[in-house]
């Protein structure tokens, strides 16, 4: 259905992160649904954060609990993954990733879905460190991001203001499970799904909110 562009349209908000299997697990679905319902809604990004207070290197156990939540992840949804996480004293804390993403939002002035999606891919495909900031730099440039503004952003009090604050928005609305998708709807948001939801599912259940 089309939809009057004067009129404030309904929109889809993605609570997700970068460092978040799940939300890997559904990024396909994220772009079927931009693309499928791009004709009557908007599209954002909400960062929820994963393991924020964490300082530790992940431990060898972690690393294995985590590869079976990855296996369960491909199994549902058949995204592909690669050999894990980074090696090393990786500390699995998404923090600095909601930065960058955070960022980039900032210098582009529009949701960040390109770089979500590359950062997600470096993580759980090339086993890449996302929280390191030369690759997060190098993946902004590749999105349309000039080094030296990425710098000057994601170094900013003002951008690790925003981060938290959306961290503790993405609470608000009860999204305890990561990927969860809120309806902003006559300026009020509500909680459509937490967790995985497929696109058709998804694009159904916010049709029928909406009353289309």
């Amino acid at each position: 259905m089309q939809i009057d562009d004067a009129v404030i349209r309904p929109k889809i908000v993605f609570v997700t992160d970068p460092m978040c299997s799940w939300c890997w697990g559904m990024a396909a679905d994220v772009e079927r649904a931009r693309t499928e319902a791009a004709d009557r809604f908007d599209f954002d990004v909400l960062l929820g954060g994963i393991n924020i207070g964490s300082t530790h290197p992940i431990t060898d156990f972690a690393r294995s609990r985590l590869a079976s939540v990855w296996r369960g992840v491909n199994e549902v949804t058949h995204v592909q993954f690669g050999r894990g996480l980074p090696a090393g004293d990786f500390v699995y804390n998404s923090v600095r990733a909601c930065v960058a993403v955070e960022a980039v939002r900032a210098i582009l002035g529009r949701p960040p879905f390109d770089y979500v999606l590359r950062l997600q891919h470096r993580f759980f495909v090339d086993g890449r460190d996302v929280t390191d900031v030369d690759l997060q730099r190098d993946e902004a440039v590749a999105s349309g991001v000039p080094a030296e503004d990425f710098d000057a952003a994601v170094q900013s009090p003002q951008t690790m203001t925003r981060v938290r604050d959306g961290f503790a928005l993405a609470k608000s609305y009860g999204t305890a499970a990561l990927p969860s998708v809120l309806l902003e709807l006559d300026g009020a948001r509500r909680l459509v799904a937490g967790g995985f939801i497929d696109a058709p599912t998804l694009i159904a259940a916010v049709d029928r909110l909406v009353g289309w």
